[in-house]
């Protein structure tokens, strides 16, 4: 690691003293076999810290393959953000009756019928969201990365997935994972879920007849999900063989940022390793990427002092949040001026098979980018939680492993460099009449003077938005 990653002053990564096993996990079925499987072979505990758990497909079966480790005796963590299961406590109640199940809500609501009212009074504290993501199995294993629990994530939805990012981690990286993981839990911005709905024993037994009976009866899901232990052995021991040993270090905000405290350690931590050094590269892809004049600037510093600098982020044709491409549209300007290269994804990118996986007939869904990573010189990465926006600096809780492996960090660079292939982005540059989209594949190159792909409507609330002084919240 390097010394700048190793440095001991206040909000500095700590370095593990002994090696950590990592390895990518970039293909949407992996992703969620890989939860699956660790979770089917689990032994004593599963501790799951998620900002979205859905109620669809996916979820379920990852509810399903919870409660199934619990009636084995595995003691089951979930540590859920509220704002994202709003209406969904009842069901949660339901799991979390299982005696050997605890749920606990991050910043929770107060009460099923006035959360319009909660964000009105409360709108300073409840705006302060856990946006972490960690499947953390027996204290030994850990998937942490980018990826929510939906469909969405994992290639599956019939009209739009994410391209996305995770790293599956064995060693000493992973009692760290687990000692972040107990510090949300014992927090007391985090409350038992049991305080607020109580179920009996009786409805956790009628939740899993539902969950097998509704398995049984799934029709058409893309990924195995039957109850194959030598399958999921299987599935385990490839991942594992294909680890790489590498020294690296956990970067997460303590939960109490959500109480409000001026914090910015994640962001401190990133922008130490950053800036601290002469880098050759800088490769970023960034989901949703809001730079703001500072970190615009250092880049374009960078940039003159001979670093490349190549950015994959979404276009509007595939941002979910139109009002965040508002905001970093009114950065690429500078970006462009400063050297920087901005690529945008497209939304029928060609790179699919990282994340997508529809069934025949179905058609093809519309490609969106979520991935949070970064690669320094082929040489360090960083994947996790944190978007390179205001919000994600400031206002809500992020993690992420930032590792010290040239085997590693080239998997990543070759994992953006191909989302930022002319088949994939628009590379946008400027001339003297504006910014100009250019992409291409076989049957030639296409170059486009207005944001790509997108409606006359759409494009009009994207300027609509770019007008509200909002840009902190995003």
């Amino acid at each position: 690691m390097s010394e700048q990653a190793q440095g001991h002053g206040h909000g500095a990564p700590r370095q593990n003293v002994e090696n950590s096993h990592f390895c990518l996990v970039a293909d949407s079925e992996e992703a969620f076999v890989l939860r699956a499987a660790t979770a089917r072979l689990a032994q004593r505990t599963l501790d799951l810290q998620y900002y979205v758990w859905e109620d669809d497909r996916i979820g379920k079966l990852l509810v399903y393959r919870a409660l199934e480790a619990a009636r084995r005796g595995v003691k089951v963590r979930l540590l859920l953000d509220h704002a994202n299961q709003l209406g969904r406590d009842v069901k949660w109640a339901a799991l979390n009756a299982h005696p050997n199940v605890e749920i606990r809500l991050f910043n929770p609501f107060r009460g099923r019928y006035k959360h319009f009212i909660q964000w009105l009074y409360h709108a300073p504290r409840l705006n302060h969201r856990m946006h972490n993501k960690a499947w953390i199995v027996d204290g030994e294993r850990a998937i942490v990365g980018g990826r929510n629990l939906s469909e969405h994530y994992f290639g599956v939805h019939p009209e739009a997935n994410f391209r996305d990012l995770d790293i599956y981690a064995r060693g000493p990286i992973v009692a760290e994972t687990r000692a972040a993981f107990d510090a949300y839990w014992d927090s007391d911005v985090c409350v038992r879920l049991r305080s607020l709905r109580r179920r009996s024993r009786v409805h956790a037994d009628r939740l899993w007849q539902r969950l097998v009976a509704w398995r049984k009866s799934l029709d058409g899901f893309p990924y195995r999900y039957e109850q194959d232990v030598a399958h999921f052995e299987d599935v385990l021991g490839a991942a594992d063989r294909r680890q790489i040993q590498a020294p690296a270090a956990l970067l997460f905000d303590p939960p109490d940022k959500a109480k409000g405290a001026t914090q910015r350690l994640m962001g401190d931590q990133l922008g130490r390793l950053l800036g601290q050094r002469s880098l050759n590269e800088i490769l970023i892809e960034a989901s949703y990427f809001i730079p703001g004049d500072e970190f615009t600037a250092a880049l374009a510093d960078m940039h003159r002092n001979g670093c490349r600098v190549a950015l994959l982020t979404n276009s509007l044709a595939t941002n979910d949040v139109i009002a965040a491409h508002a905001a970093y549209a009114r950065y690429r300007p500078a970006l462009l001026r400063g050297g920087v290269e901005v690529h945008e994804l497209q939304a029928n990118a060609r790179a699919r098979r990282h994340h997508a996986r529809l069934l025949r007939g179905r058609g093809r869904s519309k490609s969106s980018l979520h991935t949070k990573a970064m690669v320094l010189d082929r040489k360090e990465l960083f994947v996790g939680s944190f978007n390179l926006d205001p919000r994600s600096v400031n206002v809500n809780t992020e993690m992420g492993y930032y590792v010290d492996s040239e085997a590693l960090a080239g998997e990543v660079a070759a994992f953006v460099e191909e989302g930022m292939a002319p088949q994939n982005s628009y590379r946008v540059t400027s001339d003297d009449q504006g910014l100009l989209w250019g992409a291409g594949d076989e049957r030639g190159p296409v170059q486009y003077r207005s944001e790509p792909r997108v409606s006359p409507l759409r494009r009009l609330a994207s300027q609509l938005c770019a007008l509200l002084p909002i840009e902190n919240l995003l």
